[in-house]
Parts: structure tokens; sequence; C-alpha cells
């Protein structure tokens, strides 16, 4: 398979290395995108076509052994690449367990990295990588309603349609605390953390009646929250 035009995705939470990687990559002609944790590439795949994902393991919150486990139930037919500094042979066990198709160990020259991402890419699936979901909801910010099909509708508070309009507007990136906190009219130099905390909890439960299944929004350590469901945002 030729590496021109095919999407990919790179999960490393180191930004030097993330971005080393992510050229080396897109040096070769593919498309990366270039993603700190599990959070972040659960959001991006459930918007953009994805063939491969290049992850590393000893990532922020959930471990990357998890996140290949997870991928290989819910994408049968995407292709991943651990590469981590996890270098023992238990590791590589249990990396091949989790369905990982190949594994490498930091530090991997470019040109190794590019010829086993090619490989894995050849004995993947023939065909596109399946196109996205649409947002099947749409935050109403006039009316403060979350609208979705069948006419379902999910009325929220000015608070709540404040929290959500942040989040989806930096989805599938994590909106910072100051962001958030400015969305509620507060000063972030004098807001107290746990009232963001109780407001994003709420907005969490209620959102739960909307999309029942997984975690509607994660805490992004160190930054703030991620919206991990596609949202439309409209003003009527």
């Amino acid at each position: 398979m030729s590496a021109a035009k095919v999407p990919i995705a790179l999960v490393e939470d180191q930004p030097g290395l993330r971005a080393e990687i992510g050229f080396h990559l897109a040096l070769a002609g593919y498309a990366v995108a270039e993603l700190p944790h599990g959070a972040a590439l659960d959001a991006h795949l459930r918007q953009h076509p994805c063939r491969l994902v290049v992850l590393d393991l000893g990532l922020p919150g959930e471990d990357g052994l998890s996140v290949c486990a997870r991928l290989r139930d819910s994408h049968p037919d995407l292709g991943i690449v651990i590469l981590t500094g996890r270098g023992m042979a238990q590791e590589r066990v249990a990396g091949w367990r989790q369905g990982a198709d190949a594994y490498l160990v930091k530090p991997a020259v470019p040109a190794e990295l590019q010829a086993v991402v090619a490989g894995v890419l050849r004995r993947l699936p023939a065909g596109a990588a399946p196109a996205p979901a649409p947002a099947l909801w749409t935050l109403r910010l006039r009316s403060r309603i979350l609208a979705g099909p069948g006419h379902a509708v999910l009325e929220l508070t000015h608070a709540e349609c404040a929290l959500l309009q942040a989040l989806a507007q930096y989805a599938p990136e994590p909106a910072s605390r100051r962001v958030l906190v400015a969305a509620l009219g507060g000063d972030y130099m004098t807001y107290e953390a746990h009232r963001l905390e109780v407001a994003v909890s709420r907005l969490r439960g209620k959102l739960a009646q909307a999309w029942p299944e997984g975690e509607t929004i994660r805490a992004a350590r160190g930054v703030g929250y991620l919206l991990t469901r596609r949202c439309a945002l409209a003003e009527t």
C-alpha cells in the first residue's frame, strides 16, 4: 500500500518525541494525526478515518496496553504498532496478546519504524478506512437544547449549555480549566476548583441520557476536560 494519503494516528505523550516521530512518518508520505493520550485518540477516531495507530504504552490516564486491547475489539481492521520504551520479554508478549500487529522498542531508527508501518499496512484488509460517524446530536445554543435523532431532546441549564459549548468547540482536544471557568462566567484566579468539578460532574450525568455508553467527559490530567462524543453547534 502506498504511503501517500494514508491516514495514521501517533499516540505519544512526550511532545518533543511526538513531533520528531510524526515528522519522520509525514516525511514517508503518511497523513499523521499527533495525539497525546488514549482519550484524544478515541475522539479522533470518532471523527476521522484511520488505517493504523502507532501507540506508546506509558501514557497518561489509560495505559497503552488497555488502549490496544480496546482498539482491537472496536476496530478489528485497524493496524496497531506499539512503539515503547518497555523492552522486557514479558512486556512484548503482553503487547502481542493485546492485539498489536508489531512491537518496537525505543529508540527505533526512523527507517525501521517506516518499514514496519508499511509492512503492517500491506497486511491489512484492502479498502478504504471506514468513514467517521456523523454528529447525531446538535447543541442548540439559544434554546439550550441538545437535539438528537428521532426528535430526541435534552434540556440543559445555562451552565450546562455553556460548558458543553466550550467542550465541543475544543474537541477532539481537551478544553483547559481556564476556558471552562470563563465559560461559566468565573475568574480563573479566584474560582474554586471543586466548583468546576461539580459542574462537570452534573453535565456528565445529564449527558449520560443522550450517550449512555461509555464516559462522555474525561479528565485530561494537567489540562482540563475532554468531550469524547461528537457534537455539532447551532445558534438556534
